[in-house]
């Protein structure tokens, strides 16, 4: 099983089977290798069933998972040009979890454009002085701690 934190390289794309079997597909790239002789390699992720239909909106390009994958291979056919062979690396995901972006967490898990839609800045609330934040004045155990 290959385990994976990928990029996405295109938002996914969502098709079905003649059985009403739902395909979803998208390329997603990580790192191999370190230093000078770091490199790019990219993988076609494709995952099967109920499941691809309630993710696909949230796979969009940019954004960073991890993936587990099953059946990881190289497939090939002959270029049409007739210049010879062309090579993909794909994998069929088992599942996929979402790796949080530092973005605001309700909009970490909405589809891109409602998070567009939807964001706006906090407003900070000024703190009395001499309070740390989330210390009550009443607050009071009981316990005389001598340090």
């Amino acid at each position: 099983m290959l385990t994976k934190l990928v990029r996405i390289g295109r938002d996914a794309e969502l098709k079905y089977l003649a059985t009403g079997t739902a395909i979803m597909s998208f390329p997603a790239v990580y790192d191999i290798g370190f230093g000078d002789k770091k490199k790019a390699q990219w993988i076609e992720c494709v995952m099967f069933g109920d499941r691809c239909t309630k993710v696909v909106e949230y796979i969009a390009k940019g954004k960073q998972i991890v993936i587990y994958a099953d059946d990881v291979g190289i497939d090939e056919w002959d270029k049409p040009d007739g210049s010879g062979k062309g090579f993909k690396l794909k994998c069929k995901l088992v599942s996929l979890d979402f790796v949080y972006s530092g973005e605001n967490s309700a909009a970490a898990a909405q589809p891109q454009a409602q998070q567009q839609q939807q964001y706006q800045q906090p407003q900070q609330q000024a703190l009395p002085q001499g309070q740390p934040m989330g210390v009550s004045q009443q607050f009071d155990d009981g316990l005389d701690i001598p340090f």
